[in-house]
């Protein structure tokens, strides 16, 4: 989970609150998730964002931008999650940018945050298929 807000642009999204990181293939101080099986994964963004403010967070696969995640409105404090599918291979890195759009991406414990976290920004994996091992990875 991320604990503290980011505001300004061209930020790499570190969720420094780690609950749970089986096999330890998300390096909280980088940042970034590295594949440790070729497969299909399943990964979950949620993004806040201040009133009046806006985010946009890019989902990179290995520095290319795979697909994006909007969270803003203009009266309230605003949330929005997204569920993303990828083949990756082993070593494949993977990581949330926030890039040029929007100024604020939000972190508020009154939020309610799931129950392995603090902050309402998470970043979470499954393997869904791989041709040698198939678990669930978070």
């Amino acid at each position: 989970m991320l604990t503290t807000s980011v505001t300004g642009h061209s930020h790499y999204i570190h969720f420094d609150s780690v609950k749970l990181n089986i096999g330890n293939a998300y390096n909280p101080n980088h940042g970034v998730f590295v594949a440790p099986y070729n497969g299909t994964y399943q990964f979950t963004v949620t993004a806040c964002s201040r009133n009046a403010h806006f985010v946009v967070l890019d989902f990179h696969v290995n520095d290319v931008v795979y697909d994006r995640l909007l969270a803003a409105d203009t009266v309230y404090d605003a949330c929005n999650s997204k569920t993303i599918y990828v083949s990756l291979k082993e070593n494949d890195d993977v990581y949330l940018k926030h890039e040029q759009s929007g100024d604020f991406l939000l972190a508020n414990d009154g939020y309610g945050f799931p129950s392995f976290g603090e902050f309402f920004s998470n970043l979470s994996n499954c393997i869904l298929y791989s041709p040698y091992i198939c678990r669930l990875n978070k």
